[in-house]
């Protein structure tokens, strides 16, 4: 019999806000992929989940329904407590409470396939584990009692004290860093988890608590790719958007041609319900377009005579904070103007220069290209001028 606790009830402090558990990666969320790796192990017979108990509704819905297919009922998730240690125990518990015959719950013992159970523990901040690492870590559990999965350290390690002094160089072979899942007789751990709620016995670890209390802990070797996320930058490929803007203005007489926020020297202008740069209100709808949030007549409505003749640089650096307040940076912008006359060449530089400065963006992520219509349609008679633009945004 094989039993999982899956420990996410932290509070993602040095995460850089939100619930690191919850973030996704390629569509599925961390505590999912975290939880998934154990679906393939043949002898599972129930695994448990500790989160914040407020946010054990999102943990929830977080699990693919993939997931909650092959778990069915054999699994819960529960209130976490104030350590790791207390959120492993209450996971314990809860997988004992499930799988104890009713009529030998409450009375101290465990049934014997139970007590010889292995139970796997696992951080839900570990998305990158592998099956074929949990079921190593079973089996050798399963012969020594306890097992622990370990990786070679990277960078030579010291011992410190806390005035500021190294205070030994210990061989870098002789050490090794610990991941998980870490796998143990069930019993066991158990019954090492109550002893140490009752002294107040803090551990970093199983490995270390089950040391203490019951005896040696064995090894196997783990995965470099078994990462844990500890800050957002461990997440790795960060979540990126792509949006795509495009706008045309007729080109009449008696207003200005306004491209980025540059002048153009021109007889024709464009003829909008603001100033009419329609290379920004390219932009504009590819910033919202790639963060989700509408459209540029959602937000700056044609009717609404409070945007006549507005600054499309506001209106650009308006939806760069509805964008920046939803999480999202600019990594680059690729933008193409379609004009017939004048010829824009000589001032796409300045051009290029003025939108990432209304942007605040260094100007090498910004591409501006001037391209003709070669006298085919409203752009290429002079009635009209069009820009695109796609943007790359990340999370």
């Amino acid at each position: 019999m094989l039993l999982v606790v899956v420990t996410a009830a932290g509070r993602s402090e040095r995460f850089g806000g939100g619930k690191k558990e919850l973030e996704l990666i390629e569509g599925r969320s961390v505590l999912d992929r975290a939880v998934s790796l154990f679906l393939g192990l043949p002898d599972l017979a129930y695994l448990v989940i500790t989160g914040p108990r407020d946010q054990l509704g999102a943990m929830l819905g977080k699990l693919g329904p993939a997931t909650h297919a092959a778990l069915g009922s054999r699994f819960s998730i529960i209130p976490g407590g104030p350590s790791r240690r207390d959120s492993v125990r209450l996971g314990l518990e809860a997988a004992a409470r499930a799988l104890s015959p009713p009529e030998s719950r409450g009375k101290g013992g465990l049934p014997e396939k139970l007590d010889n159970a292995i139970v796997l523990v696992h951080d839900g901040a570990r998305p990158w584990a592998s099956t074929e690492l949990a079921a190593r870590v079973a089996s050798a559990a399963a012969e020594k009692g306890a097992a622990v999965p370990l990786v070679p350290l990277s960078d030579t390690p010291k011992s410190i004290s806390p005035d500021g002094l190294i205070t030994a160089h210990p061989k870098r072979s002789t050490l090794a860093a610990a991941q998980t899942p870490q796998g143990f007789r069930f019993g066991g751990l158990l019954d090492a988890h109550r002893r140490a709620a009752a002294e107040n016995y803090e551990c970093t670890d199983d490995a270390e608590l089950w040391a203490h209390y019951i005896g040696p802990v064995s090894w196997v070797e783990g995965e470099a790719m078994n990462r844990k996320i500890t800050y957002r930058s461990d997440l790795g490929n960060p979540e990126i958007r792509v949006g795509q803007g495009w706008d045309l203005h007729r080109l009449v007489s008696g207003r200005r041609l306004l491209l980025g926020g540059v002048e153009i020297p021109s007889e024709l202008g464009e003829e909008a319900h603001s100033d009419g740069d329609v290379l920004l209100h390219a932009v504009i709808d590819a910033l919202l377009g790639a963060a989700s949030l509408g459209d540029i007549g959602t937000h700056f409505p044609p009717e609404d005579s409070s945007w006549k003749d507005a600054d499309s640089r506001s209106l650009t650096k308006t939806v760069l904070g509805l964008v920046h307040a939803a999480g999202w940076s600019i990594v680059n912008i690729d933008c193409t103007v379609t004009l017939e006359a004048p010829k824009l060449g000589p001032l796409k530089e300045a051009v290029r220069r003025s939108l990432a400065s209304v942007l605040g963006i260094d100007a090498d992520t910004v591409s501006v290209k001037a391209k003709t219509s070669e006298g085919v349609n409203a752009a290429g008679e002079l009635r009209a001028i069009e820009a695109s633009a796609v943007v790359l945004l990340r999370r």
